[in-house]
C-alpha cells in the first residue's frame, strides 16, 4: 500500500512540473516569418515612401508676399517680385488683419485689389495653383504727399493742401495721427492747432475709400522753418549808425 501511494504521489508531482513546460512549448511554436514575408513588407514600405515623395513633389508648403492684382469669384491673383500667383478661394481660408492694434478675423469678401498680403498655403506644381490656408492683410501701401496748407477746418478736423503739381488734397486729422513740428533746429511735438495756412507739411497716410484725393493721415510733419507762436511781424532792430567824431585841428 505504501509503495502504491508513493508511486501515486510521484505521478502527481511530475504532472504539476511538466504542465507549464508543455504550455510554454505550445506558445513558442508560432510560425516564424519567412523570407518571402519580409520581402513583401519591404516592397510595401518602398511603395508608401514613393507615394509620399510624389505627393511632396507635386505640392509644397509656401508663403508669398505681394499685392493683390485681381479678385474673381473663385480665385484671386497676387503679384510678387518674380511672378503672378493664382490663389484658389475656398470657405476654409482664414483672413486676418491688424485693426486698431488687434488681430481681427475677416472674410474672403474683404480681399480687394491693391491690398498688400502675405499668403500661406501649399503650391500645386501640376495645377500651378496655391491652395491657401491663411491670408494676412498687411494693408495698402502708405501714401505720402507734401504741400502747402491752404485751409484748416476746426469743425471737421481736416487740412487742405496744394501739392507742387497743383493737385489739391484733403487731409483727415485722426485721433491717432502723430504730428511733429520743425521749430528751426529740431522736430518737436505738434498738434492740429499748430497748423496754419502757408505751412508746408509732409503727410503719410492711407487713401479714404470712394473719395478722390483724400487721405487719412497717420503722421504729419510740419517742415516750415519757423518757431510757432513767435511774432512774424516784428520789425528787426537796425544797428546803430556809428557817429563820426571830427577832430579839431589846432590853430598854429
Amino acid at each position: 500500500m505504501k509503495t502504491t501511494f508513493s508511486i501515486f504521489i510521484t505521478i502527481l508531482f511530475l504532472a504539476s512540473v511538466c504542465s507549464p513546460v508543455v504550455a510554454q512549448t505550445a506558445t513558442l511554436s508560432a510560425t516564424p516569418t519567412t523570407a518571402t514575408d519580409k520581402a513583401q513588407q519591404l516592397e510595401s514600405l518602398k511603395d508608401r515612401l514613393a507615394t509620399k515623395v510624389a505627393e511632396l513633389r507635386q505640392s509644397q508648403r509656401m508663403a508669398v508676399f505681394g499685392t493683390i492684382k485681381s479678385v474673381s469669384i473663385s480665385t484671386f491673383t497676387v503679384e510678387t517680385k518674380t511672378k503672378d500667383l493664382k490663389i484658389e478661394l475656398t470657405d476654409d481660408i482664414k483672413v486676418f488683419q491688424m485693426l486698431k492694434g488687434k488681430r481681427t478675423a475677416l472674410k474672403t469678401d474683404n480681399l480687394e485689389k491693391g491690398d498688400i498680403v502675405t499668403v500661406f498655403g501649399e503650391y500645386d506644381n501640376t495645377l500651378e495653383l496655391l491652395k491657401t490656408s491663411v491670408v494676412f492683410i498687411q494693408g495698402v501701401a502708405p501714401l505720402q504727399v507734401s504741400g502747402t496748407i491752404t485751409e484748416t477746418n476746426k469743425t471737421d478736423y481736416t487740412i487742405t493742401i496744394t501739392a507742387p503739381d497743383s493737385k489739391t488734397y484733403i487731409i483727415d486729422f485722426e485721433t491717432t495721427t502723430k504730428t511733429s513740428l520743425w521749430n528751426g533746429s529740431a522736430l518737436v511735438k505738434g498738434g492740429f492747432s499748430t497748423f496754419t495756412v502757408g505751412d508746408i507739411i509732409h503727410v503719410t497716410g492711407s487713401a479714404v475709400a470712394k473719395k478722390e484725393n483724400r487721405i487719412s493721415a497717420s503722421r504729419i510733419v510740419d517742415i516750415t522753418p519757423q518757431v510757432k507762436g513767435a511774432s512774424t511781424s516784428a520789425t528787426p532792430t537796425k544797428a546803430a549808425t556809428p557817429t563820426t567824431i571830427l577832430k579839431t585841428t589846432p590853430t598854429p
